[in-house]
């Protein structure tokens, strides 16, 4: 089961080329220098994962489409609790002891970014579109039990994540699936096939000791598909940063006959549907993305946040 020479020197160029994009990406995100040190690459049943990293990790599994397997992030605890830190706005060196909504929601975001960078490298490599579906975030005893949704055996990465001035802590990434075995069989695998499939017309005629000339088509056709599967944060989002959303910030609601509205005088009370103290509502562009609590700073009214809403349930309020 264990890798062999030629597989793992597949496995680790193949990665060698994507981990970078990931490692760029934490940089953007947490505004720290970010570094991920390979360590070794293996293959092993998905029970034994835990051999590789033991204890509490935080884990954020993805599906992926066209029945080509699944994947998933796997993060020191300590390390999660310092990028989740980071990601609520703070400096990273008081880090939560555990790891609880608001912080899986704001590591959400952070994983699903590094996932999609991951992969967009590595599916210009193995010549296939890789769609990420991403799965809930948890923090789960790898001693005790497996990642869901996979089993049989698991390409593994095993890396050091450094994070800014902080200690160093492990990160890995598990493969299943029929990706496992594309990252086995290299990125020579798919390299005379496009992005759509079609042969290319150059690695066929050298093939039959012809000599090998690129179409057109083929040329375009593998340019679009490198551009398109390793695009980055900096290039995909840039362009909306300067973009203005709407902040509203809703303390309650409430119902009225248009009767009641026209009786209303300077002095009435209109109750809310919220109690005292309850956390108010912040919308984006009337999207439901947070919660808070009402503070004043300097004689006005501010907002501090208590709560990511995880994006699942980010259901517009009308």
């Amino acid at each position: 089961m264990a890798l062999g020479e030629n597989e793992k020197n597949n496995v680790l160029e193949i990665l060698n080329n994507a981990v970078p994009g990931g490692a760029s990406m934490l940089s953007e995100l947490l505004g720290k220098d970010t570094s991920i040190s390979l360590s070794q690459v293996d293959s092993i049943e998905a029970a034994a994962v835990g051999s590789m990293f033991p204890g509490k990790n935080l884990v954020a599994p993805s599906e992926l489409g066209d029945g080509l397997g699944s994947t998933a992030v796997v993060i020191s605890e300590a390390q999660a609790a310092i990028m989740a830190d980071l990601m609520i706005g703070q400096d990273g060196s008081n880090p939560p002891a555990a790891l609880e909504d608001l912080h899986l929601s704001a590591v959400t975001e952070l994983t699903n970014q590094v996932v999609d960078s991951v992969l967009g490298s590595v599916s210009s490599q193995v010549g296939v579109t890789l769609m990420a579906n991403p799965g809930e975030v948890s923090v789960a005893d790898l001693d005790a039990g497996v990642i869901p949704g996979m089993d049989g055996e698991v390409v593994v990465m095993e890396a050091e994540l450094k994070i800014g001035e902080f200690d160093a802590g492990k990160l890995g990434l598990v493969f299943a699936g029929d990706i496992a075995s594309r990252l086995k069989s290299g990125a020579q695998a798919d390299a005379s096939a496009s992005a759509d499939g079609f042969v290319n017309d150059a690695t066929a005629g050298a093939s039959q000791g012809q000599q090998a000339t690129p179409s057109a088509q083929n040329v375009v056709t593998s340019e679009l598909a490198t551009e398109k599967h390793t695009s980055v944060y900096d290039s995909s989002l840039d362009i909306v940063m300067d973009v203005p959303l709407q902040v509203t910030v809703e303390l309650g609601r409430t119902n009225k006959l248009v009767r009641e509205v026209l009786e209303m005088t300077p002095g009435s009370v209109i109750e809310l549907d919220k109690l005292a103290g309850e956390p108010v509502d912040i919308l984006v562009n009337q999207k439901y993305i947070a919660k808070g609590e009402v503070v004043v700073i300097d004689e006005n009214f501010g907002i501090r946040i208590t709560d990511i809403i995880r994006p699942a349930e980010r259901i517009p309020k009308i």
